[in-house]
Formats: structure tokens, sequence, C-alpha cells
């Protein structure tokens, strides 16, 4: 349980390249739960990365990392739920998938992903984000960025991709982004480009 305020990551993590990440606290073991009091009273400054753990919840918090090139969450191989979560003002992106060598699955209820480069990141055919009633908005980037035949599910009529400097939602390299909406519901607007797709990726709205 983490109480009112601002909790400070000092820790720092390496990668497989020798790549050092600072601020970002590398998760242990799997079945854990992060239960803050609020998005508006509990943040996080700094970065978790979870990789070869499942069954890791995160609620009622805000994420920052503002350290160049820094996540609010970095994932691989993992599984990850995500409940009333705001990912602020990362330097990278406030989720990031990079394309994984096992089954990578995140769940976002009631998040926001904002003020970063990418809202959120999903590379790699093994990996697979929805989104329930989300929004993705002021990012210099794209709101959602899907690449590698990664699979990118929105639901629910709160879900909202807007004010993002680049693209909305941007699909490529046989990326499928999936809109369980009406292809009129004001999914994506007032971005560079609501949606943008290259090298085989779709972005389509389907009836469930």
């Amino acid at each position: 349980m983490l109480g009112k305020g601002d909790h400070q990551v000092t820790s720092s993590w390496t990668d497989h390249y020798g790549s050092e990440f600072a601020t970002t606290l590398y998760i242990t073991r799997s079945n854990i739960t992060f239960l803050g009091t609020g998005k508006d009273t509990t943040t996080i400054l700094g970065g978790l990365y979870i990789e070869n753990h499942e069954n890791i919840t995160f609620k009622e918090m805000t994420m920052t990392n503002t350290d160049y090139g820094g996540c609010g969450i970095r994932m691989s191989n993992a599984n990850v739920e995500l409940i009333d979560v705001a990912l602020k003002g990362n330097g990278h992106a406030g989720l990031f998938i990079p394309v994984p060598s096992s089954e990578t699955t995140v769940v976002a209820t009631r998040c926001e992903f904002a003020n970063g480069n990418y809202g959120a990141a999903v590379h790699g055919s093994l990996a697979s984000a929805t989104f329930k009633n989300c929004v993705f908005n002021d990012n210099s980037g794209s709101g959602i960025l899907g690449s590698d035949n990664a699979i990118i599910h929105l639901h629910g009529e709160g879900t909202a991709i807007h004010s993002n400097r680049r693209f909305g939602i941007y699909a490529y390299d046989s990326a499928k982004v999936i809109i369980h909406r009406p292809s009129h519901h004001n999914t994506s607007y007032n971005n560079g480009e609501d949606r943008k797709t290259i090298a085989g990726g779709i972005i389509t709205n389907v009836e469930d």
C-alpha cells in the first residue's frame, strides 16, 4: 500500500545490452498489487520494469518518470493490470512493451496516458494490450503506437485519443488496433493526424 504523497524511485535498472535506466525499479516477483489512494494523491516519481512475472496490478495512482527515455511502466514477458492509473509526463512512454519473447498482456481500465512522447507503445506479435475507457492525450508523438504484429483493443464509451501532436493512433508493420465502438464514435480527434497506418498496419472499428 502506498499512502498519499510522492514516492521517489532511487534505484536504476540495466538492460541486457548494458544500457542503464535511472529512477527505474525492477520488479522481482509475481503476484503483487500496488495500491495507492488516488490519481491525485499518490504519485510514483520514477518508473517500473516488469519482466518474466505475472499477476502484477497497479491501482489508484500516478506514475511519472521524467528521465530521458524513461517509461512509467516498461514490461516484457509479463502480465499486468492497471486500474485508475495515470501515466503522465514520462520521458519516453507511459506504457512501453518492446518486442517480447513470450506472451505479454496488459489490461488497463479508466487510465490516462498523457504528456509523454508516446502514451502507450506496444510492439511484437506476442504482445496484446486492452484499454477500457482510457484516455490518451497531449503526447508529443502518438497517443497509441503499435508495431510488429502487436494487437491492441480499445473498449468503452469513455475511450478518447485526442490532442496528440503527431498521431492519435499509429499502426505499422502489421500491427492491428481494434476499436470496439461504432465507426461514428468520436474515438480519435484533434490530433496532428487521427489515424495513421503504414506497412500493413490496420485500424478498424467493430461492433460487438
